[in-house]
């Protein structure tokens, strides 16, 4: 009787045992159409494999001088994110090779895994292309994969939390590599389908878009034009160059400056390289001065500037400031383009800064366009002129990044009405450069000599990206 109970209890103990292992294993099984994968760090030496195993590759070294996978045949085991799930194109957790055009101000990790893939200096802007596929070759491409001079990492020198994070992600700069179907309709609306207008238009998100004392802190230097670059000593304390000015394009002004910042003010100094303009009267030959292109509607600065500006507390979207001429300098005055519009002007205007000084100020609001690192819209006056327009750094629209910069300037009694329409593309190079440098068309519309709307410049602007010392600042 004792041996009968005894033998049935085992069998119980053995259904239980059987329907709990069962049941265990429908858990792990995972259907990622509607679940987000897990990974799971298992020790193949006592348990079976699930999700993220250790599997014996082989030593898998990088040199990391030229980008190139060196494999060992020693017995010493690397790490394999083993990934089992169903894909789905529309869930980007399920991917299994992919891009990510990061920015270290998504997320720390950005930064954390240049770091640890010994990227110097650390880029803002970088492209991952991640191929886990492969359990024997996951690799980690700093860059475009199909480029031979991008550096190649295996995934195995990535700790398994950021693997899982890069995974997971789910931004829209996420791109899936793995199926690329295309059909009649691609050529239209594949760039379409990769615009994400979820992120259009969002608030800021870093203190110096926002705080006053760090305000003037601008990582990008505009080769003609634009916002100066402002280099910090320490938060509120640092210095700015410009050549131009804020609202200026290529050969509009020959004013360049420097200023130092100390807590929401400043103060520089202002002088001029004439070469930045076409042309003035002396020296010019006699093609030069029958010459339209470039040679009006523009800004002629003194030898010697004072300017102090303030951005007022409680915020980053006003600045108020004063400019005053100290030495005029020689006068050169500028080439005269003959208008054909007798009745407005005998020759078209030109704005001469001789003498005097000119109340200064701007208005503007800092906003996030397609992802854009430093971005803001505004209306201004300068130098007794009336600007509204638009900047935008490293906007990311369907896996292109570029930069526009658009100004209107009215209300002066010296110019013409002028249209400034800048882009610059960027993503041009690898590594470091991949967001480093921009360039692209610049082209000044106003009154033409014969009183239509013409073009006075076309030509080439550009920026550069001097580092990410402003990275501390990320909230």
């Amino acid at each position: 009787m004792k041996n009968k109970i005894t033998k049935e209890v085992v069998v119980a103990f053995t259904i239980i045992l059987f329907l709990v292992c069962t049941n265990l294993k429908a858990q792990v099984e995972l259907d990622t159409t509607s679940v987000p994968p897990v990974g799971i760090m298992v020790d193949t030496t006592t348990t079976p494999p699930l999700i993220m195993s250790p599997i014996d590759t082989g030593t898998t070294k990088i040199d990391t001088t030229i980008g190139n996978v060196i494999t060992t045949t020693n017995n010493e085991p690397t790490k394999s994110y083993k990934y089992v799930f169903k894909e789905d194109e529309k869930d980007p957790t399920s991917w299994s090779h992919f891009r990510i055009d990061g920015k270290t101000e998504d997320d720390k990790k950005f930064r954390e895994i240049q770091t640890i893939l010994g990227i110097e200096p650390p880029l803002g802007t970088l492209t991952l292309s991640i191929n886990l596929t492969d359990p024997k070759l996951q690799m980690i491409t700093i860059g475009d994969e199909n480029d031979p001079t991008a550096k190649t990492f295996s995934a195995s020198q990535v700790p398994d939390s950021i693997l899982s994070f890069m995974v997971q992600w789910r931004g829209i700069n996420k791109y899936n590599l793995s199926k690329v179907g295309y059909n009649y309709a691609s050529v239209f609306i594949e760039a379409v389908k990769k615009v994400k207008f979820t992120e259009f238009l969002s608030p800021p998100k870093r203190e110096i878009e926002i705080v006053n004392t760090v305000a003037y802190i601008n990582q990008y230097l505009n080769f003609f034009g634009g916002d100066p670059l402002g280099i910090p000593i320490k938060r509120g304390f640092g210095f700015s160059f410009h050549a131009g000015t804020p609202y200026s394009g290529p050969l509009e002004t020959d004013l360049i400056g420097a200023s130092f910042h100390m807590l929401g003010a400043s103060i520089g100094v202002t002088t001029r390289i004439k070469e930045l303009v076409q042309k003035r009267s002396a020296g010019a030959t006699k093609d030069e001065q029958q010459s339209k292109f470039a040679n009006y509607n523009n800004i002629f600065t003194p030898k010697l500037g004072l300017e102090i500006n303030y951005v007022v507390p409680f915020g980053n979207f006003f600045q108020i400031g004063y400019f005053s001429t100290i030495d005029t300098g020689d006068y050169d005055p500028p080439i005269q383009v003959r208008s054909n519009d007798t009745s407005s002007y005998k020759y078209m205007p030109n704005n001469v800064l001789v003498k005097g000084g000119y109340v200064n100020w701007e208005f503007r609001y800092p906003i996030r366009v397609f992802r854009s690192t430093r971005s803001k819209i505004y209306v201004a006056k300068y130098l007794g002129e009336v600007h509204a327009g638009f900047v935008g750094r490293e906007l990311t629209v369907a896996s292109s990044v570029f930069d526009v910069r658009i100004n209107a300037t009215f209300g002066s009694s010296k110019r013409n009405f002028q249209l400034l329409l800048e882009a610059y593309v960027s993503s041009i190079g690898e590594g470091f450069s991949l967001s480093a440098f921009a360039i692209g068309p610049s082209v000044r519309l106003t009154k033409s000599p014969d009183g239509s709307l013409g073009a006075v410049t076309i030509l080439v602007n550009a920026r550069l990206k001097i580092g990410d010392f402003f990275d501390e600042f990320y909230k």
